[in-house]
């Protein structure tokens, strides 16, 4: 009886609908909100002839409403295809979904940059799972029934995958506040991208670089194994690299992922000299000290000894004052 099994379906997928556009509806209040640039619900978008019509096939549930279509596979009942209204709120739900991320980095990003510039204001453009952000204005169109973001001055133009490609790290509201501050501090905040997600793929490959080991006067401490873990280098990312908050971690911009993480390594392997650092939670950390000719200023380590033979990087910075 396999009508009976579709009737069923479709009656699910109704109600399905139905209870879905409660969620359409705050989707599109998102959209709005986030692109500041409202759009025109479904309702009153201009129907084309031929719009109601049905077209006639068999093997398939087809109501036609405009050109959107949606497909789902079913066992056993193979693929079914809605066009209409049904298709369209189920088609919006997903968009919304896999809009999520970019809409969640462009919240962050402009909560952190002026609301205004000049005459402009902040305007953001989707398509096509890229996200552009900018300051400009919405021109108007077909007296007043369609608006087009213009973007006069660009900031950062950033895709889906690379917001998720850093989500070990970050996540999106935080990428892209990290990179709104990048960009306030005078960051080319494409470059500051570009930077956060280079270093996100190298620090896992860190490996174990060995510390030799030093007696200060703060305590003994052994020779043991050095790694880089999720925590520190997020640390580093947060506060050496994108925010800047010392004039001499600029140095950071001009360096790519590869060159930090092999002046850390460097620093720890043959340290100038060795400080003893703050205590935290009753665990005493220190400061390895390198000159860096590659930056032309002095590479602090911050390590903490996390077990027997075992340290971890706290952080590591360009810093002038040891």
């Amino acid at each position: 009886m396999r009508w009976k099994a579709l009737t069923a379906l479709l009656l699910g997928l109704l109600i399905l609908g139905l209870t879905a556009s409660g969620a359409v509806a705050t989707a599109d209040f998102v959209n709005q909100t986030v692109n500041k640039t409202p759009e025109l619900p479904s309702e009153f978008n201009p129907k084309k002839p031929g719009d109601e019509a049905q077209p006639e096939g068999a093997g398939s549930v087809i109501v036609e409403v405009g050109a959107r279509a949606f497909g789902i596979a079913i066992p056993g009942l193979g693929e079914i295809v809605l066009i209409g209204t049904l298709a369209k709120i189920l088609a919006e739900i997903i968009k919304y979904i896999q809009e999520k991320p970019i809409r969640e980095f462009a919240a962050g990003f402009m909560n952190e940059i002026p609301a205004k510039k000049g005459d402009y204001i902040q305007v953001t453009r989707i398509k096509d799972n890229t996200l552009e952000i900018g300051y400009g204005y919405v021109k108007k169109k077909w007296f007043g029934l369609k608006k087009e973001t213009v973007i006069v001055e660009h900031i950062i133009t950033i895709t889906k995958d690379e917001i998720t490609a850093v989500d070990n790290l970050f996540t999106p509201k935080e990428f892209g506040e990290l990179l709104a501050k990048a960009w306030m501090n005078g960051w080319d905040a494409n470059k500051a991208k570009k930077l956060a997600e280079d270093f996100e793929k190298e620090y896992p490959h860190f490996g174990n670089i060995r510390f030799r080991g030093a007696t200060l006067s703060c305590g003994a401490f052994d020779g043991g194994w050095v790694i880089l873990d999720k925590e520190g280098a997020k640390h580093i990312i947060i506060r050496h690299i994108l925010t800047n908050v010392y004039r001499t971690k600029d140095k950071f911009k001009y360096l790519s992922a590869q060159d930090i993480i092999r002046e850390i390594k460097e620093t720890i392997r043959n340290p100038d000299y060795i400080n003893c650092g703050s205590k935290i939670n009753g665990n005493q950390r220190i400061v390895l000290v390198r000159y860096s000719p590659k930056i032309g200023t002095k590479m602090a380590v911050v390590l903490e000894k996390v077990g027997k033979g075992w340290y971890r990087i706290v952080t590591a910075f360009p810093a002038s004052k040891y």
